[in-house]
């Protein structure tokens, strides 16, 4: 296990250390887009707009300089652009002054600017179209690499992004049914519950703007494990416990109307509208150069990265730590894991809130790197988590890591090479063939006949 973690972790800290280095840029990329958008709303009338270089304002907080040039004018023009935020702070995209060739725009010309330019959909973007400007991003490698390769390694990355959302799902099931031989429903909706605890993370790391990017990020982490966790705990000591020794039935239909409960709670208390997260670490990394260049934002390569890193961690722990040791007990036979001191109580305990953590995670990948989260969204997500548990094995925590892998690499292949619009039932028809083939999954076993019941997969 540890050799096989390694590799994995080596590749994790050299994501890692590229996206922190990306993170590092001084030009803010939205507050980029905006100010090269107010340069060509204040350029002359009718004129080009030719980008020469977007920098920081010397002396001023949250402020950047366009210079640019247009055609009927021999002398450089700029353009000063003043935010009421940075990154992670209130008021990030906000435009409270700018300054330009012929002096600071007024407040009422400020006001018209905001309501008949930049308030507008797809008027930044419209106006950057014009001009000859292109994002800024950080590239870390020259390696040109051939258009075919450059195209698969790209749909690596984009596969590794999405298991980064399935497999810690998969995996809290994983180690709740392996241990009480139960499907618990309702971690697609804790998973939620994990997303909405990035957001308010999100939300208190924009109130103390003095806290840091590093330090920010780890709050809405730990905000989104915590709230997740506290709430596996809950439903844990209240439906779960004393549930897990009755019958598969009762405790099936249980957990689903616990998360159709969860799932109304979130639309109470946080609103039926979908939530969109305001772009976070979202500047280009190019990886490598060539006809297609490989490129992700640093979002995408730090939930990469910490995946790589943290479920081998789990997997390793799992393995071989005393904890790890108990559960396979408990998961073994209970009654001869209580003879032995153990308690079967605390280990279920235990394993529901590293199992919701894992869930959080998921959750936190969803609200982060995709932009968006809804309390409707952990019927679908939870369903996709179910079924890559139960392809990888069901109760085979290597497996559902995999099986979170599979699917990913299922979906993002179609998508990339097939119409997006069929995708989900060709890799559900995929799946059933599986199922034909492997019924206990890659890496499940059957039944100990001589004991009737399943064996505990590794």
């Amino acid at each position: 296990m540890v050799g096989a973690a390694r590799p994995a972790a080596i590749m994790a800290l050299v994501i890692c250390a590229a996206a922190l280095l990306a993170a590092c840029n001084l030009i803010d990329r939205q507050q980029a887009r905006v100010c090269v958008a107010v340069a060509t709303a204040v350029a002359p009338a009718g004129q080009r707009v030719t980008i020469q270089s977007v920098i920081p304002l010397e002396g001023v907080s949250h402020a950047l300089r366009v210079n640019y040039t247009v055609p009927s004018m021999d002398l450089p023009l700029y353009v000063d652009c003043a935010f009421a935020g940075g990154t992670l702070e209130m008021g990030r995209g906000q435009v409270i002054g700018v300054r330009g060739y012929d002096g600071a725009l007024t407040e009422r010309q400020l006001i018209t600017l905001h309501r008949w330019f930049l308030d507008q959909d797809g008027a930044v973007s419209r106006a950057i179209a014009e001009t000859n400007w292109q994002s800024p991003s950080l590239e870390i490698s020259s390696i040109k690499l051939p258009k075919g390769v450059g195209f698969a390694l790209q749909q690596v990355f984009n596969i590794l992004s999405l298991a980064a959302l399935y497999s810690p799902i998969a995996l809290a099931f994983a180690l709740v049914y392996g241990l009480i031989r139960r499907i618990h429903m309702a971690f697609g909706q804790i998973a939620v519950i994990g997303g909405y605890g990035a957001i308010i993370g999100i939300v208190a790391a924009v109130s103390m703007p003095s806290l840091g990017l590093l330090p920010s990020i780890a709050l809405v982490l730990g905000m989104a494990v915590t709230l997740a966790a506290l709430w596996g705990w809950l439903v844990g000591r209240t439906v779960v416990l004393p549930l897990a020794g009755g019958p598969d039935r009762a405790f099936i239909i249980a957990t689903i109307g616990l998360g159709i409960a969860l799932s109304e709670m979130l639309r109470l208390t946080q609103g039926a509208r979908e939530i969109w997260v305001q772009p976070i670490l979202d500047t280009p990394v190019v990886l490598t150069q060539g006809p297609f260049p490989v490129v992700l934002t640093e979002m995408r390569l730090l939930v990469i990265g910490l995946a790589l890193v943290i479920l081998p961690i789990v997997l390793f722990v799992m393995h071989h730590s005393t904890f790890g040791r108990a559960w396979r007990a408990v998961a073994d036979d209970r009654v001869m894991a209580r003879l032995q001191g153990i308690d079967p109580a605390q280990v279920t305990g235990t394993t529901l809130i590293l199992a919701s953590s894992l869930a959080a995670g998921g959750g936190a990948v969803l609200a982060l790197s995709y932009g968006t989260i809804t309390y409707s969204m952990g019927l679908i997500v939870g369903l996709k988590a179910l079924l890559a548990s139960l392809v990888g094995g069901a109760g085979s925590l290597v497996g559902a890591v995999l099986g979170g892998l599979l699917i990913a690499t299922l979906e993002t292949l179609w998508a990339a090479y097939f119409d997006t619009t069929s995708r989900d039932i060709v890799v559900l028809a995929i799946l059933t063939l599986l199922f034909l083939i492997r019924p206990n999954g890659l890496l499940g076993q059957g039944t100990a006949l001589e004991e009737d019941r399943a064996i505990r997969p590794s």
